[in-house]
């Protein structure tokens, strides 16, 4: 059981993604389930994901992201865009590369190994949504960012997480 008021923070993400179609879910980390159409959030903070992330997106899709959680939601929701128009070969090819990629980061934590991760077709493509979309809806992208966390401040103050 979480102290924080997680239905709180789904019900901001949810009012969010409303227009995707799709839902969400506290978790903790990162995830789009595609047989629930539902998208996963965390707030934890993986230091060297989040930057390997960010210079991917740099460096491949000339975007400077300035909320590495909105990238990473808007990722999610890419996932529910493009999937439909991937192969099924294309999805359980990449699948299958990300259980050995994720298997291999277990064993060494190589930046390069990221850099596979986010080269493979499923997950190309849902970053390219995910930039395409942050540039064309900056504006409503900022907006809710800045209610959430706005929320999650609250929240950090309810439970006495604050200086």
């Amino acid at each position: 059981m979480s102290i924080l008021n997680e239905d709180l923070l789904v019900s901001l993400v949810d009012e969010f993604l409303k227009p995707f179609g799709v839902d969400s879910d506290f978790s903790s980390d990162f995830s789009y389930d595609p047989e629930d159409e539902r998208v996963y959030f965390s707030i934890m903070v993986s230091e060297r994901a989040d930057r390997l992330f960010k210079q991917y997106v740099s460096s491949h899709f000339h975007f400077e992201t300035p909320s590495i959680f909105m990238l990473s939601l808007l990722h999610e929701v890419g996932h529910a865009y493009t999937m439909p128009t991937l192969s099924k070969l294309r999805i359980r090819a990449d699948h299958q590369a990300k259980k050995l990629i994720e298997e291999a980061l277990s064993m060494d934590d190589d930046d390069e190994i990221y850099s596979l991760y986010f080269d493979l077709g499923i997950e190309k493509v849902a970053t390219a949504w995910a930039v395409d979309y942050y540039k064309a809806n900056r504006k409503r992208c900022d907006d809710f960012y800045s209610k959430f966390l706005s929320a999650l401040r609250g929240e950090y103050e309810r439970i006495g997480l604050t200086e």
